[in-house]
């Protein structure tokens, strides 16, 4: 059973994060510049309003969060409201910063969007022990990444093509081999966008404009699909004590009054029980 447990509405939600350390579910509104936690349960709920749009957030070593945020890096520390430049210029003047998510070793893997979704120019990046380097891969919008358990592979998707790709990966090095095809989606699959895998190294994937999130196999092939009640899911992560529940984003930007009025729901955050248990995030290693 799909459950709603947020109505926001978002305009446009993403990179929920689980804190196995507290217990907390983060999530973010990229066009209103908002981070918002609560407990599952619905209790501690609190929001923060932030400088500048936030394209995704990972857990920081010692409590807060390193974010992609605007056109660079960024340090937020909700409890005390704070928000501190780690780089704030990394992104060329015509991308903007988008999703991210840490390795299996605590490093931070991010990369940018073009502001007109019409050129492969944005840039990918890795803060690694406070340093951070520019991957070579460009994007016209850069989502996921995912890593498998074992850490030496990433998946990520341009999400225009419609293609998730797939790579060799080291913690010490980043991508090692060419990016491959894992997976392209047509039509009314919509477009891949967050990711996450899980305990057994499955993929799973939220499809914009697709209806739907997927469960692949390792050799690409769908496991599961499952259909949402929201025609953009964006992103989503595993949480709870036992990592069994998956928590899941979805946008209301941009849609007409017709595909709001069929799917009301736009913009809210759910959670779904599943039978697998994901991962816990990696804090990120200053």
């Amino acid at each position: 059973m799909i459950q709603k447990i947020w109505k926001g509405p978002a305009l446009l939600g993403e990179s929920p994060l689980w804190d196995h350390r507290t217990g907390f579910l983060y999530w973010i509104d990229i066009e209103n510049s908002k981070l918002y936690w609560q407990k599952v349960d619905g209790s501690d709920y609190s929001s923060m309003d932030l400088p500048a749009p936030v394209g995704s957030i990972a857990l920081w070593h010692d409590g807060g969060l390193i974010a992609a945020m605007g056109q660079g890096l960024f340090l937020i520390e909700p409890d005390l409201g704070a928000v501190t430049p780690i780089e704030p210029e990394l992104a060329d003047d015509n991308c903007l910063m988008n999703d991210g998510k840490a390795d299996r070793a605590g490093n931070f893997i991010f990369g940018a969007k073009h502001l007109r979704e019409c050129a492969p120019v944005a840039g990918s990046w890795r803060y690694q022990s406070s340093q951070i380097s520019p991957l070579e891969q460009k994007f016209i919008v850069f989502n996921g990444p995912a890593f498998n358990p074992a850490g030496d592979k990433i998946y990520f998707a341009n999400s225009p093509t419609q293609q998730i790709m797939t790579a060799s990966y080291s913690p010490a090095e980043g991508i090692t081999s060419q990016p491959e095809v894992f997976v392209q989606l047509t039509g009314k699959d919509g477009y891949p966008d967050g990711m996450t895998v899980d305990s057994e190294g499955y993929l799973w994937n939220a499809q914009w404009d697709g209806w739907a999130i997927t469960r692949y196999r390792p050799d690409g092939t769908i496991d599961q699909k499952i259909d949402m009640p929201v025609q953009r899911p964006t992103s989503l992560c595993f949480g709870g004590e036992d990592l069994k529940t998956l928590f899941v984003t979805s946008a209301s930007t941009r849609l007409s009054p017709k595909e709001l009025a069929e799917n009301p729901d736009a913009g809210g955050l759910f959670q779904l029980d599943v039978p697998v248990a994901g991962l816990p995030e990696k804090p990120i290693i200053q």
